[in-house]
C-alpha cells in the first residue's frame, strides 16, 4: 500500500514539473530569430510546393533518401544567411542545387532558380560525402520567414533524384 502511495506522489510531482516546464518555455529547441547563433533546422526528405505545403503525390520512381543534414539560418542586418551542411557518404562527389526561399508565397508561385524571392547556389560533396555551403539574400519587403530546399537533379526526369527541405519555416 505504501508503495502505491509513494508512486502516486512521484507521478504527481513529475506531472507538475513537466507542466511547469511547458508553461515557462523550458526545453525550447530553436534560437530566437535574429540572434547571433541563428536557428538550426533539420533537413527532411520531403517534397514541398513553393508555399511550403507538402506535396500530395510522389514521383513515379520513388527516390532513395540517403543524405542527412541541417541548416543554420540567421539574419545579418537586412540579409538572411543560411549555412547548409549535408552528408551523403553513399554518394561522394555528388552535386546538389540549394535554394533559399522567402515566404510567404502563393501556392501558384514558382520557386526554382531565377524565380522572384529565391536565391540558388550549388553544393558539391567532397570525397568523404560531406558538403557545406553558405547562401545569402536580402530580405524582401513582406517576407516573414525563409526555408531551404536541396535537390539533386535527375537526368531522366523533371522530378529531382533526391530532395530535402527545411523542417519548418524560420521567422525573420
Amino acid at each position: 500500500m505504501r508503495t502505491l502511495i509513494s508512486i502516486g506522489f512521484s507521478a504527481a510531482a513529475i506531472i507538475v514539473a513537466t507542466s511547469s516546464a511547458a508553461a515557462f518555455g523550458a526545453n525550447t529547441a530553436t534560437a530566437a530569430p535574429g540572434s547571433n547563433g541563428g536557428t538550426r533546422v533539420a533537413l527532411q526528405a520531403t517534397q514541398r510546393h513553393c508555399d511550403f505545403s507538402r506535396t500530395n503525390f510522389a514521383p513515379k520512381v520513388p527516390h532513395v533518401s540517403e543524405a542527412v543534414g541541417s541548416v543554420v539560418i540567421r539574419t545579418a542586418g537586412s540579409s538572411v544567411v543560411a549555412e547548409v551542411n549535408l552528408v551523403n557518404t553513399a554518394e561522394p562527389g555528388m552535386h546538389y542545387d540549394v535554394g533559399l526561399i522567402q515566404a510567404p508565397r502563393p501556392s501558384s508561385a514558382t520557386c526554382g532558380p531565377g524565380a522572384p524571392r529565391t536565391t540558388y547556389t550549388g553544393l558539391d560533396l567532397d570525397e568523404a560525402g560531406r558538403g557545406t555551403v553558405t547562401i545569402q539574400d536580402g530580405i524582401r519587403q513582406g517576407t516573414t520567414g525563409v526555408w531551404v530546399i536541396i535537390q539533386r537533379p535527375n537526368e531522366h526526369s523533371q522530378d529531382p533524384a533526391e530532395v530535402y527541405t527545411s523542417e519548418f519555416v524560420v521567422p525573420v
